[in-house]
């Protein structure tokens, strides 16, 4: 770590703000921003790349991080040290987390998307919220969720929102994103039997069958699943409630949906 920059108008700072800001930007690059060793770590172990790293002078002697920070050396990732002012230019959180990341961006075609297993796959339909996106994945990973799809999202999957919400576990979750058309093309070519949440659906979760595979299809916290959803051939069941509140947060619904799929399927999380 021989370089150190000074200056928050060094054109490097420059950059990693344009790339914490600007979804056309990450997209031109093919990278995008990562704050934070834990979330690094969890990227770079999934086999993502890492490009490049900027420390925080004085994290670099922080004895924990400078440990985790072999595995990059190991990898000849180019780590640079910049100033506290540098850093605060570039930094998107608002606690003092010390490294950000450079991260090689992929694919996100359903072309040749391939799941993990056979667990159940997530469909987003609609969701504009990036944050909701990345906590969705930290409960598909958690209760053994074989992917998630976005269909029709205005979602930049590469937006620093996601990165946080997910803690890195955006990198080990198979993700796609496609139209609704190529969405349900994929999931009737899959084989997969389609579930769907509703508030006026008749049947509720504790009722569905959950076959394996499955889909899961939520639409957005405002709206739902609109009317081509309806359309189609697909099991619609409603999470009861016994309290005054019209609906759940997406990311609660998706994950009593996952743990009920596997409770379902006789899967054992433990």
């Amino acid at each position: 770590m021989n370089l150190k920059i000074e200056s928050p108008a060094n054109p490097r700072i420059k950059e990693l703000v344009k790339l914490r800001e600007s979804p056309r930007r990450r997209k031109e690059r093919g990278v995008f921003f990562v704050e934070g060793m834990d979330d690094l770590l969890s990227l770079s172990r999934a086999g993502r790349t890492v490009e490049e790293i900027y420390v925080c002078e004085g994290s670099s002697r922080d004895a924990p991080e400078k440990e985790q920070r072999k595995e990059f050396e190991k990898l000849g990732i180019e780590t640079i040290e910049t100033s506290s002012l540098a850093y605060a230019k570039a930094s998107y959180r608002s606690a003092t987390y010390g490294v950000i990341g450079v991260v090689k961006a992929w694919e996100l075609g359903l072309v040749e998307y391939t799941t993990m297993d056979s667990g159940p796959v997530v469909v987003l339909d609609e969701v504009e919220k990036p944050g909701n996106v990345g906590a969705i994945l930290r409960s598909v990973e958690a209760f053994g969720g074989a992917g998630l799809i976005l269909s029709d999202s205005a979602v930049d999957f590469f937006n620093p929102n996601v990165v946080r919400s997910s803690r890195g576990l955006m990198g080990r979750i198979p993700v796609a994103m496609g139209r609704k058309g190529e969405v349900l093309e994929w999931l009737q070519n899959s084989g997969r039997k389609i579930i769907a949440t509703s508030s006026q659906a008749q049947k509720t979760v504790d009722q569905a069958i959950f076959s394996s595979p499955a889909a899961l299809v939520f639409g957005s916290e405002k709206l739902g699943l609109g009317k081509y959803w309806h359309e189609q051939e697909i099991e619609w069941i409603r999470i009861p409630m016994k309290g005054t509140a019209s609906s759940l947060n997406l990311n609660v619904s998706v994950s009593c949906l996952l743990y009920e799929s596997n409770r379902g399927t006789g899967c054992n999380l433990t």
